[in-house]
């Protein structure tokens, strides 16, 4: 395992160790008290030599790959102040969403606030830091500015005459490889004094999106566009906790997405999962059908019925073409408990103008129904409240009983998702752009190795269930000279 400066010193015998302090200067010392970058940083966290124009950092969790891309990004901004022509530098970065760059890249304690400071770099005396509309850290000498965006469309870093980038968790974007196309890499394109060129460092978990793939291709082909660096959880063991890494060993360890998490290998597919990202990725799509859906529903899965504590939210329309089309995904842990979920999904619900509400019938019989229930009738109460002020409202929840549909499960949940996979395969069903968590879901899922499906993916299974259920009601219309009936569209009612 390579060791960083710091942990090599550790291991200098008492004699050795006071010999090589006495040599070092107190500009060092003071580098080694803030815990400068080039002090606890392993080798393989050093910017890479060549002339490469992408280093793209695959690791798992906790390898030190956010540290890496602000400590990269920062030193960068300082050797290059200034291109030919005397303009300060623009610098950006660029997270899934602004949340995320402001929590992890900007604020975090590996982001790039902590490493001005660990400079001796002052806020208000030598960098500024403004928050809105979008964050902007400049360095006060020469001017240079740092930029930060979530990937929020094609769009996302288009119109910068950039002279590095940092993006992180490129594998999780929405946008990522028509991102990078049409507006990252066309604004790599500042002119830097000396040696200096545009680059960009790229830190993610690896995923098997078409952007990762085909730069990890071109980087084992010897391309010099790419330098890849592919780590490890353990090789940050020193500055991990042991309680965080045996929590991590008893989650991942020995299972398909633990290649993926702990070790930071590329998964193209994971033996034994029902769904393959490939299949995904060739069926996305970016809009809607544009002659809308013959139904909608949002199929939920409360917590506990699955192997998360997530509730699963997943709006999926059955189209025209009587292609399934995923069209939404609210699930995530809920705060406040199971009024705070069925809240979210009778909003998930009108949002989309779906037709039902579908859970499963083993637990909607139970606490379920009549929570769902009543959280209905506390939106039409608000909303015939809010009526009163505002005649032209349209009421969305005022129309009687709430519009729930169950479904029975008889089957065990590997037997029940097969189906729905097997419409995958077909070419039948279209993600309307990434919804990462639950992608991550589908293809890591293993039923052999855990039969309790995670609650994303339940949710998807419940939407898609009904739809097929109700493929049974499709009528032959029987023609007067005998030839072959037309099948008439379901009309899902």
């Amino acid at each position: 395992m390579s060791r960083s400066a710091k942990q090599l010193a550790a291991a200098l015998t008492p004699d050795e160790l006071a010999t090589w302090l006495a040599e070092v200067d107190n500009a060092t010392l003071l580098d080694i008290e803030r815990g400068a970058w080039w002090w606890v940083r392993r080798p393989e966290q050093a910017p890479p030599i060549g002339d490469w124009f992408v280093w793209l950092i695959l690791s798992g969790r906790g390898w030190g790959k956010t540290r890496t891309g602000a400590e990269w990004i920062v030193d960068q901004a300082l050797d290059y102040p200034l291109d030919l022509d005397g303009n300060a530098t623009q610098w950006v970065v660029i997270g899934e969403s602004l949340s995320d760059t402001r929590t992890f890249c900007i604020d975090g304690p590996s982001g790039i606030k902590a490493a001005l400071i660990r400079r001796g770099l002052v806020e208000k005396r030598d960098w500024e830091y403004v928050k809105a509309p979008k964050p902007i850290i400049t360095l006060l000498k020469h001017g240079q500015m740092i930029y930060f965006e979530g990937c929020d469309d094609n769009d996302t870093g288009r119109g910068y005459n950039a002279a590095g980038m940092w993006l992180d968790e490129l594998a999780k974007w929405r946008y990522a490889y028509d991102a990078w196309r049409e507006g990252i890499m066309p604004s790599l394109r500042a002119n830097l004094p000396g040696d200096g060129r545009p680059r960009c460092v790229v830190t993610t978990t690896p995923k098997p999106v078409q952007i990762i793939k085909g730069w990890v291709k071109r980087a084992k082909a010897g391309d010099h566009f790419v330098h890849l660096t592919v780590g490890t959880t353990y090789d940050n063991f020193a500055n991990l906790s042991i309680d965080a890494i045996r929590e991590l060993r008893n989650e991942y360890e020995g299972t398909a997405l633990g290649r993926q998490e702990l070790r930071g290998e590329l998964l193209e597919e994971v033996e034994g999962a029902l769904w393959t990202l490939a299949t995904i990725e060739r069926l996305r799509v970016k809009e809607e059908p544009s002659d809308g859906f013959a139904s909608v529903v949002v199929g939920m899965d409360p917590p506990g019925t699955g192997t998360g504590d997530e509730v699963g939210l997943v709006v999926v329309g059955r189209g025209w073409d009587n292609h399934d089309y995923v069209l939404a995904d609210y699930s995530g842990k809920m705060r406040g408990g199971p009024r705070a979920a069925a809240r979210k999904a009778w909003e998930a619900w009108a949002e989309h103008s779906a037709d039902w509400l579908v859970v499963e019938d083993n637990f909607a019989k139970e606490w379920l129904r009549q929570v769902l229930v009543d959280a209905w009738e506390e939106l039409a109460r608000q909303e015939r409240e809010a009526a009163e002020t505002d005649p032209a409202m349209q009421l969305q929840y005022d129309g009687g009983y709430p519009p729930i549909k169950t479904i029975t499960a008889l089957k065990g949940k590997r037997l029940r998702a097969q189906p729905v996979a097997m419409r995958y395969e077909q070419g039948r069903v279209h993600h309307v752009g990434i919804f990462p968590e639950l992608e991550d879901q589908q293809v890591t899922w293993i039923p052999d190795e855990s039969p309790d499906s995670p609650d994303r993916v339940d949710a998807l299974v419940h939407a898609q269930a009904w739809h097929r259920d109700r493929e049974k009601a499709m009528a032959n219309i029987g023609v007067p000279d005998g030839g072959v009936g037309m099948p008439v569209t379901n009309p899902f009612g």
